[in-house]
């Protein structure tokens, strides 16, 4: 990875540390969870969208799935 992706993705998850706490103090402050609820898609998108995240994803046999497995 080169260092320019390296800092997009560092400035990245502290723009979504920053909307986190942000709306946690908001959320404190008011009483309500609120706040919370309308920035809780942000860390799904951060994880979604990391690198690597969807090398984990796929299965590790990598080969043709066998027959048996096709027949159910």
């Amino acid at each position: 990875m080169t260092a320019w992706k390296r800092w997009l993705f560092a400035a990245a998850a502290l723009a979504a540390a920053v909307v986190a706490g942000s709306s946690i103090a908001l959320a404190v402050r008011s009483g309500s969870w609120d706040p919370v609820i309308s920035a809780a898609w942000i860390p799904a998108v951060v994880v979604a969208i990391w690198p690597g995240a969807h090398h984990r994803c796929l299965s590790r046999g990598g080969g043709q799935a066998r027959r048996a497995d096709l027949r159910r």
